[in-house]
């Protein structure tokens, strides 16, 4: 995943950050104030990955969260587009948007601190958040235990405790830190036709075509 949008400060938290216009909050969209938690099993752990790419962890994700079967994923990521580069902050919010039918907004922090203690007060067993750093994103679950873990298909272990240091050393230093937020409320017919025509706009807004 690439990002190249410019961020500004949310004003309820300066240290969280989110795209101009990157979540359709200033077209009509409802506010993204919630994390966003999707609940899966260590089932979903087990991806079929018949073609591993060095920019997939976007549907790597999708594919654990079971927004796409193993086929559906692995079509994805024969696209000769996919093949060149990962997805743009817009496009995933919008993915997102369409799939669940709320708003989404991926805000980001500069501040690991921040970005991780949010996370680990927030974070409902059996479930996980969407989350990233400048150049990648993956998922974060905590088990049924209280443990929390750093759940990522291009990382060896795929699966890591993130009480070990070594495991830590994955996420820190980085430069901005990225969680998904969304919506409570469901999006009626109008902001769903606000988004489809962002839809369309995107390709001007972020490739200049």
């Amino acid at each position: 995943m690439t990002i190249t949008r410019k961020f500004r400060n949310v004003k309820k938290n300066k240290k969280i950050k989110k795209s101009i216009g990157g979540a359709l909050e200033s077209r009509g969209l409802p506010e993204c104030n919630i994390l966003s938690q999707f609940k899966i099993t260590d089932s979903d752990l087990q991806i079929l990955r018949d073609f591993k790419l060095p920019m997939d962890c976007f549907i790597n994700a999708l594919q654990i969260m079971k927004v796409l079967d193993n086929k559906s994923a692995n079509i994805m990521r024969l696209s000769s587009l996919e093949k060149q580069k990962g997805f743009l902050k817009e496009e995933i919010e919008v993915i997102f948007i369409y799939n669940f039918m709320t708003n989404f907004d991926f805000k980001s922090t500069n501040s690991y601190q921040v970005w991780s203690n949010l996370i680990i007060a927030e974070l409902k067993p059996a479930h996980v958040v969407f989350a990233g750093y400048d150049g990648h994103v993956f998922l974060i679950g905590r088990k049924m235990n209280g443990k929390i873990f750093y759940i990522d298909p291009q990382v060896p272990t795929v699966l890591c405790d993130l009480s070990d240091p070594n495991c830590e050393g994955f996420l820190q230093n980085k430069n901005n830190y990225f969680l998904l937020f969304n919506s409570m409320e469901i999006l009626n017919k109008q902001q769903q036709e606000l988004v489809k025509s962002y839809v369309y706009e995107l390709p001007k807004i972020l490739y200049n075509i």
